[in-house]
């Protein structure tokens, strides 16, 4: 069956849950890394935290061998640094982010809504995103939620356009609000789209998920129905149109950068060699998506339609 353009919105959604989830995993560490990063020293509280697993072995350190932690000395006189209350609130972010809290994560960030920081609004575009799509999200609150997401992408955007994430989460937006303005407000902002894809990867090479994003781009172009090819020549006098290379080399590309991240992108690299008639590759890529560990219910579900496919190409095993 043809890809559409909503197709490409609920694999960008996908996505953004794939990583959700996996953050999740770590949700049972929340209660021991906080009051462990509030017993560090101001300095140590300022670094950007990745995963609350990371925070252990930094609190270890400071901590020593000593049972009684080592007061820092400060030289009598010198006035303490004051904290910075935006690199607080984005530590604070990253931390919620990590674990997977995305409730916690869209209200604490949502007293920030009104920040001149594109640090904090993006990462509130991508928080209200991710609360617009919780299983408890009514649909009228979603869509409200969704144009609002787009809103702090936009602002974000305008302050700091050269924050690579600054241009993939409005372009992520803007796929999303396409949801609810039709087919023909879609294809009218694939450009967009692409664009703000191909900037993110240009002001960061290694965000492995702007580039397979690109590569989704391409493929869901290459798919396009012959009905939508019809709207897009009427919107364009030169309508977005890609190929299946085009989209293999981008997911190659992001596979290169980071191996193994997304079981979808290995998923991705199958069915564009299907349909470049590459079998070979193709069960070779698919059977790299049977093999991977099921880690949430999208890599479940990634393993099923790579089974699919592999027995509709003749696999045994």
């Amino acid at each position: 069956m043809k890809t559409t353009m909503s197709a490409f919105g609920h694999s960008v959604f996908r996505l953004s849950s794939y990583i959700t989830r996996s953050r999740s995993a770590l949700k049972s560490l929340k209660f021991v890394t906080r009051p462990l990063v509030q017993a560090c020293p101001p300095a140590l509280r300022k670094l950007p935290v990745i995963c609350p697993a990371l925070i252990l072995p930094v609190v270890h350190a400071w901590w020593g061998s000593s049972s009684t932690p080592v007061t820092p000395t400060v030289e009598e006189g010198t006035p303490e640094e004051e904290p910075d209350p935006v690199q607080q609130a984005i530590v604070q972010a990253d931390e919620l982010y990590s674990i997977g809290d995305t409730v916690e994560l869209y209200q604490f960030l949502l007293q920030h809504k009104d920040s001149s920081d594109a640090g904090i609004l993006w990462r509130l575009a991508r928080a209200t995103r991710d609360y617009a799509h919780l299983p408890t999200c009514s649909p009228e609150d979603r869509k409200t939620l969704t144009y609002q997401a787009l809103q702090f992408a936009e602002q974000a955007l305008h302050i700091d356009s050269k924050d690579f994430a600054c241009h993939k989460w409005y372009a992520i937006c803007i796929s999303d609000v396409g949801d609810y303005e039709g087919t023909k407000a879609k294809i009218a902002n694939a450009y967009v789209i692409r664009d703000h894809f191909k900037e993110a990867i240009t002001l960061n090479p290694k965000d492995a998920t702007s580039i397979h994003l690109l590569g989704l781009w391409c493929f869901t172009m290459a798919e396009m129905p012959w009905y939508q090819a019809k709207i897009a020549a009427v919107i364009f006098a030169t309508p977005p149109t890609s190929t299946y290379d085009e989209a293999l080399g981008y997911f190659l590309q992001a596979e290169s950068v980071d191996p193994g991240f997304y079981s979808m992108n290995l998923l991705m690299l199958g069915k564009t060699y299907v349909r470049l008639g590459n079998t070979s590759a193709a069960m070779l890529w698919l059977d790299k998506v049977r093999s991977c560990p099921s880690k949430s219910e999208e890599d479940s579900q990634a393993k099923l339609e790579a089974e699919e496919l592999l027995k509709t190409l003749g696999a045994t095993g």
